[in-house]
């Protein structure tokens, strides 16, 4: 009897740790969750991680039951850590669950695999790149040795490794996991069911990124499709695909598509988000892009405005993001030919990325590389060579000499000085000429 009552007590505390976790309580969450720990691992009926190993200790009923449920709260605790961004602590906690489990269960159970996911996408945001391979991959064997696990948390762990793949740009290694993980939720769900759509954009998004773009749009559509018929034409995620497909369009050169796509996705932002939330914005600079590229500034030239305004609000009047505005602005009027009005954006955006990153910071040696390319363009050739070779220094320094960004950067100022040559010539025929 008394041990039933232990069980209840650290139960009850669990449970309320969940109930805690599930309303956002995350303090009282993580309180109870340590509540429930502490009952479970009591000296009076209770083993510590230490001591799971011993086989004696392992055949003793009570004790086993006891050692499923530190793994149980170790796992909440995991979970709860991990949506906090507490990515040191939310490791620790996994990996004890992972631990327990493995010495209960066996070193091939689900819930080992299930552990593993869970580090693999900590090892991820942690930056821990050459951990998240391995452990993923043993999960997915663990996963596929047993033939009673969840196809859709098996998909789930594909769809994480093929993630991890394609943000490293090993789009061939990602392309088959991410087919294999859409095959899966098909047989599970049908291929119309809602929660196919984010499948098809992972694969979409792809082949978006490796240039297969006869690829990604069929798949982009279909998503489109599912999307619209689940959750209706104004979705917020109806907006997030119809902004991708725009992309692929521009990309394309498909400039009346690009432009009519972005405004559908602009219209949903704006009415369901509101006109200041980010993904408005970042909306409203795509389609400004797709009207720059096409030389109609009239129209890319207020909604730089209204974003520039929208980035100064939301972020402050000094943060790259509203460098990056400056910058898209000015060259606006740049290809206007309109240099007193590009001149002092151009110098703002140079001056916010100097104290925003650092006067060494990469960024700087392209802020430098835009206004010398527009001195030069108004052939005041000193200046233009001045910023070249403050940028070139700042560049060789950040990123070294062999970089693209700087070999890029050293062409630019040899053609500068290629034709400060051809100045100086033509000045002195003209002198000798009228000699």
């Amino acid at each position: 009897m008394e041990q039933v009552e232990q069980s209840t007590g650290w139960e009850t505390f669990w449970e309320a740790g969940n109930k805690a976790f599930q309303l956002g309580r995350y303090a009282d969450a993580e309180k109870l969750f340590q509540k429930a720990l502490s009952d479970v691992k009591s000296p009076d009926s209770s083993v510590s991680e230490s001591k799971v190993d011993d086989e004696d200790t392992l055949t003793n009923a009570t004790t086993a039951e006891r050692v499923v449920a530190q793994a149980k709260v170790y796992s909440s605790l995991g979970e709860l850590y991990l949506v906090q961004a507490w990515y040191a602590e939310a490791e620790t906690a996994y990996k004890t669950a992972v631990s327990l489990r493995e010495r209960i269960s066996g070193a091939d159970s689900l819930p080992v695999a299930e552990g593993l996911n869970k580090l693999g996408m900590i090892y991820r945001a942690q930056g821990k790149f050459a951990e998240v391979e391995p452990v993923l991959r043993r999960a997915i064997a663990l996963y596929e040795k047993n033939p009673e696990a969840n196809k859709l948390e098996v998909a789930t762990t594909l769809e994480t490794l093929a993630d991890f793949y394609r943000a490293h740009g090993k789009y061939d290694l990602a392309e088959p996991i991410f087919q294999k993980a859409l095959t899966m939720r098909e047989e599970v769900m049908g291929v119309d069911h809602s929660s196919i759509g984010p499948s098809l954009q992972n694969l979409a998004l792809l082949n978006h990124a490796s240039g297969k773009y006869e690829l990604a749009e069929p798949l982009y559509e279909r998503a489109l499709a599912i999307c619209e018929a689940s959750w209706g034409t104004d979705h917020p995620s109806m907006a997030t695909i119809l902004n991708h497909l725009a992309e692929l369009y521009r990309m394309k050169g498909e400039y009346a598509l690009a432009e009519k796509t972005h405004w559908r996705a602009l219209k949903i932002r704006q009415t369901v988000l509101g006109i200041d939330h980010p993904s408005t914005a970042q909306t409203l600079s795509n389609l400004a892009l797709v009207f720059h590229i096409q030389c109609k500034y009239d129209q890319a030239e207020p909604l730089y405005k209204t974003l520039l305004d929208l980035r100064t609000k939301d972020w402050g009047p000094k943060h790259p993001h509203v460098a990056e505005i400056l910058t898209s602005l000015a060259e606006v009027y740049q290809d206007q030919r309109k240099f007193s009005d590009a001149e002092p954006l151009f110098w703002r955006a140079l001056s916010i990325t100097q104290e925003c990153q650092g006067p060494e910071h990469p960024s700087v040696a392209k802020a430098l590389k835009s206004l010398a390319e527009l001195y030069e363009e108004q052939e005041n050739y000193d200046e233009a060579d001045r910023l070249f070779r403050w940028g070139l220094g700042v560049g060789e320094k950040a990123l070294g000499s062999e970089h693209p960004e700087v070999t890029q950067l050293m062409a630019r100022y040899a053609a500068l000085q290629k034709r400060m040559q051809e100045h100086d010539d033509d000045d002195e025929d003209q002198t000798n000429w009228q000699g």
